[in-house]
């Protein structure tokens, strides 16, 4: 099943064991790719593909997400996707999805909120050029609260990573899910073991470039709460919040 206006598209997906872990359970980086497909599948239904952003050298930087878990996600559930786009507000284009299981009952659901770009000058662009042809004027969609408190004083290096290849987008930029996946492999094992990450916040300050190297600081902000940044060199380059 599979049905697309400019207001809202759906349709139904099987969780992939891949994109599960050791609980066989739905990662929260397999749920924002997940969201990123559906979303990606909207657009290309409605003529924006990636000739028209070349075309007119736009492109979608994600600035802010939050995403909530409300249900395990099992592997090889049948679940129900629908992604609602909405009119920007002050240049920000908001995207709430929702995913539901088989009885119907809400398991999931993210708020991203976009902002489109000059590629050539970098700037954020409050009138989308004409001929990108962005449909999407309908109203207001429901909002996640992007809350990211933060500890005291700077917590922690607990690690490195490099931003290889093989977590790199079309941009030649650490795609915008794997932020999720580098968070969770910092978070405690017994955390994880004893049930999945209810809600990830995840701001994104600056793009990170393949082949650099991002390092992690992380602190306990509360009971089962924890705050995330990563830094290239001096420079920020997102911030993120986990609760359990």
């Amino acid at each position: 099943m599979e049905h697309c206006t400019p207001e809202r598209y759906e349709t139904r997906r099987l969780i992939p064991e891949y994109e599960c872990d050791f609980a066989l359970r739905l990662t929260m980086g397999g749920l924002l790719r997940l969201v990123q497909e559906v979303s990606t599948r909207q657009c290309t239904l409605l003529g924006i593909t990636e000739e028209r952003y070349r075309e007119t050298h736009t492109a979608f930087l994600l600035a802010k997400l939050c995403a909530q878990v409300y249900r395990e996600i099992p592997a090889g559930a049948e679940v129900c996707l629908v992604t609602r786009p909405a009119a920007p507000v002050r240049a920000v284009y908001h995207r709430y999805t929702t995913l539901t299981l088989e009885d119907g009952q809400p398991a999931a659901a993210v708020d991203a909120r976009w902002v489109l770009v000059d590629t050539g000058t970098r700037r954020i662009l409050r009138r989308a050029p004409e001929a990108l042809g962005l449909p999407f004027t309908g109203p207001s969609v429901p909002e996640l609260p992007i809350l990211l408190p933060k500890p005291e004083a700077e917590p922690p290096l607990l690690g490195e990573e490099a931003v290889r290849y093989s977590r790199c987008d079309q941009n030649r930029h650490l795609n915008n899910t794997r932020y999720a996946d580098l968070v969770c492999d910092y978070l405690p094992l017994e955390r994880l073991e004893a049930g999945p990450v209810r809600e990830l916040t995840i701001s994104y300050h600056r793009e990170a470039p393949m082949g650099c190297t991002l390092g992690l600081y992380a602190g306990e902000t509360g009971p089962g709460q924890y705050y995330f940044l990563g830094k290239n060199g001096e420079q920020a380059c997102f911030e993120a919040a986990v609760k359990f």
